[in-house]
């Protein structure tokens, strides 16, 4: 019996060490199970983020694509208006494909890296010439225009000066019947020529009246000198013609100061480019109160447009280019523009220009200063611009072509109708009464159709953002149905800034801000002058000389429409 006891109790040892090695043995293998776990979450995870990070890559080629394939849309029009560039555009067309071709490709891989670089792609002629997202449209010639028209030249209005050539006297002998010949009468051609323009010293010859010597000897008087001619900057000798033509040929004619000197160092004048500088600021400076009494009249008038431009800036010292920006503000009521200079496109210049007494309309694009603007000042109502809207409507064409195409022709019945109060010369009063019987029910389907199409499309593609530019902009865009003086669009102030977009790719930057600020007192009265059909080198050579002794009460009748009205006849002759 205790035999027997004593194996039990060997047995019952033995079991528990068996147990107690099979709890430790759990015990480890608990501990590696935790720890293949962790290794395995940690796996996951990077797997995760890894799939995040591609998803992200391949999202971003798609929209590559997306965007590749609007420019090579884009370039296809483009194609069919200007031969003359349908090489460079086929080129580029090719480079496009290839790189769709490429991006889709690696997208189907599902491959996160290309293995080459996105070049930028280059620019279309003419496409920086027009703010605004203006494109090369505008300056292509239409594909049925014929490019070898006989063209008519119309020289009427030009002087004629007559060359007479005689038949030598010894030839004066008829060869049939050898008797003499006589006048019979003559045969007239014409031929346009060019006379280069001439420099020319002009001497002042002041004639000085006096006493005869016995007359002096009873009572001593200084002598009379005849009065000198007014000169448009004092102690510089320099005509106004010279002045005039300086500013033309740099704010018209986009010829820099650099090329004006090469240009008079042929002609035999050795003028310093600085010289030039100091005239053209100083002309400025002279001409400033004409640009004044404009921006009083347009901010008078109750509807101004604005418009921006970026203009390269130099830094004091020489310092290195900041982008600055230059303004353009008109008004359909006044034939005139005003240009402003500034160093940055904060919305507190607009203010600053605008001024506390402002009230009415200000029609512009989607800029976000201009809510901040209507904000400061409650009397101003800020008016949207429908060619914008076209125009993003038209970028969506090639994404969303049944869509894009239904929004553009429902607004381009809006202009329909504003062609046809321009046409019928309508008077503010009946423009509103014609808005309100036909563009508010066009207004309101195009509300329905946007309400309808919302959604279509992501924020990212061009019929989105189209979309969005609508929404946030409509109470902007529907204020023209509230005032006939509002126009519904804001091409006349970017057709005003074109030229300075035309000019910055010659003179590329201005060298201070005070060469801004003259810049822009310049461009308002060059730019006034061709909305007014007036000759500009002919409007500034006279006022350069007559704002000097106008007096100021009336500097307002030296603005380009009101010279032509009262002085143009006189100057031009």
């Amino acid at each position: 019996m205790s035999a027997t006891l004593n194996e039990l109790a060997d047995e019952n040892r033995a079991l528990k060490h068996v147990l107690q090695e099979n709890a430790r043995a759990l015990a480890d293998n608990a501990r590696v199970l935790a720890d293949k776990e962790q290794a395995l979450e940690h796996v996951l995870q990077e797997n995760a983020r890894a799939l995040a990070e591609r998803d992200t890559l391949l999202s971003q080629r798609l929209q590559r694509i997306v965007e590749l394939e609007h420019q090579i849309a884009t370039l296809i029009t483009e194609l069919r208006g200007s031969a003359r560039d349908q090489k460079l555009l086929e080129a580029r067309l090719q480079d496009l494909l290839a790189k769709r071709r490429a991006l889709a490709e690696c997208v189907s891989q599902g491959q996160l890296s290309l293995g080459f670089e996105l070049t930028p792609l280059l620019t279309p002629p003419c496409v920086n010439e027009a703010p605004d997202g203006e494109t090369a449209a505008d300056c292509i010639r239409p594909r049925h225009q014929r490019r070898n028209a006989p063209r008519e030249l119309a020289y009427a209005a030009l002087p004629r000066e007559h060359v007479h050539h005689e038949l030598p006297e010894l030839e004066r002998v008829c060869p049939v019947t050898q008797k003499e010949l006589v006048f019979v009468g003559e045969k007239q051609s014409e031929v346009l020529e060019y006379s280069p323009a001439r420099l020319i010293v002009i001497v002042h010859h002041r004639h000085v009246y006096g006493l005869r010597a016995e007359d002096q000897a009873e009572r001593k008087a200084e002598p009379i000198v005849a009065p000198a001619p007014v000169q448009p900057l004092e102690d510089v000798r320099v005509g106004a013609g010279l002045l005039a033509w300086i500013l033309v040929q740099k704010y018209a004619n986009h010829l820099p100061l650099y090329r004006q000197q090469a240009i008079f160092g042929r002609e035999g004048l050795a003028l310093p480019r600085q010289t030039m500088c100091d005239w053209v600021m100083a002309s400025a400076h002279q001409l400033e109160p004409i640009q004044r009494a404009l921006k009083e009249r347009i901010l008078a008038s109750g509807v101004v447009q604005l418009d921006d431009t970026p203009v390269k800036c130099q830094g004091r010292s020489g310092g290195e280019l900041f982008e600055a920006r230059l303004w353009t503000y008109l008004s359909p009521q006044v034939s005139g523009v005003v240009f402003d200079f500034t160093l940055d496109r904060t919305h507190e210049h607009v203010l600053d220009f605008l001024g506390d007494d402002i009230a009415g309309y200000l029609v512009g694009d989607g800029y976000a200063g201009y809510t901040t603007i209507v904000g400061k000042r409650p009397s101003v109502i800020q008016t949207g611009c429908w060619a914008h809207v076209l125009r993003k409507y038209r970028d969506a064409l090639k994404d969303s072509p049944a869509q894009a195409s239904s929004m553009m022709s429902l607004i381009a019945a809006l202009f329909d109708v504003e062609s046809a109060a321009i046409k019928s010369k309508l008077d503010p009063a009946n423009v509103l009464a014609l808005r309100a019987e036909r563009s508010r029910p066009i207004l309101d389907r195009i509300r329905l159709l946007a309400e309808s199409l919302r959604g279509h499309g992501s924020e990212q593609e061009a019929f989105g953002k189209a979309q969005k530019y609508l929404f946030n902009q409509w109470p902007a865009l529907a204020r023209f149905l509230e005032d006939g003086r509002v126009p519904i669009h804001n091409n006349s102030c970017e057709s005003a800034i074109r030229p300075v977009a035309v000019g910055r790719r010659n003179w590329l930057f201005t060298g201070s801000e005070r060469g801004g600020r003259a810049a822009a007192i310049v461009y308002s009265l060059i730019e006034s002058c061709r909305r007014v059909e007036v000759d500009p080198y002919v409007y500034l050579r006279d006022v350069l000389v007559r704002v000097a002794t106008h007096p100021a009460s009336r500097v307002d009748e030296l603005t380009p429409d009101r010279w032509k009205l009262l002085f143009g006849p006189q100057s031009a002759a």
